[in-house]
């Protein structure tokens, strides 16, 4: 948190935002998920349900083991600590695998990671492709867990190349998310919201308005004003 600005820059540099969203949206929610997750293993509770006054049913939640985390480009530090906060926070270790286009700041958090203390071996972090660097952590046996984000090609192998397996898989791919726009709308803010979600991060968002669809009656006025 005290090196925000050392991060936000080199951020932009790597991976080509401005600085300014790097400044208020990456380094900032980063941090956030340390917090987060730091609090949240606070306040966990365990689940149990009766069966007929005869029996206890008890969820006991127990680490994995190694997590193999690999981080995708558009909001590398962002998406990455949003993979290792809760994987140490429920007792994991992990392999991180940013992407090998944008991993400065992967590498700048290792630095954070020796001086704040955790323990050596617990967040590990290795640079390389998805072919090799990515794929070898699919396919190790003693990896138990595997956590993607990224294209839904990649996602398929990763899929076909753990099933032997029978990993644990978390998988966010990418999707075609469609801003829907109705005759009823308030159109001016309607427009600025679409502009926003459409161009935010140069539109290299999972979750960008890839798609707009608008109702035929508004559809001319729609464009003048975007």
């Amino acid at each position: 948190e005290s090196r925000l600005e050392e991060f936000a820059i080199a951020e932009s540099t790597d991976q080509g935002k401005p600085v300014s969203l790097a400044r208020m949206i990456d380094i900032p929610r980063a941090i956030s998920n340390f917090r987060f997750f730091a609090g949240a293993i606070l306040h966990h509770e365990d689940m149990s349900s009766h069966i007929d006054g005869i029996a206890i049913n008890y969820v006991i939640s127990q680490p994995v083991g190694v997590a193999g985390l690999i981080s995708p480009w558009n909001l590398p530090l962002y998406l990455l600590t949003w993979k290792i906060a809760p994987a140490i926070a429920t007792g994991n270790t992990c392999i991180c695998k940013p992407s090998e286009v944008t991993s400065l700041t992967a590498w700048m958090l290792c630095k954070v990671i020796k001086e704040v203390g955790i323990p050596e071996g617990v967040v590990n972090m290795v640079f390389g492709s998805g072919a090799k660097a990515g794929n070898a952590l699919c396919v190790h046996p003693r990896v138990p867990l595997i956590s993607f984000t990224g294209g839904t090609k990649t996602g398929e192998i990763i899929t076909r190349n753990t099933a032997p397996f029978c990993k644990k898989l978390s998988l966010e791919l990418g999707g075609k998310n469609p801003n829907i726009i109705f005759a009823d709308c308030d159109l001016e803010d309607c427009v600025a919201t679409t502009v926003r979600s459409s161009f935010t991060n140069q539109g290299e968002v999972c979750l960008c308005g890839s798609r707009i669809f608008v109702e035929e009656s508004i559809m001319e006025e729609f464009l003048e004003k975007f």
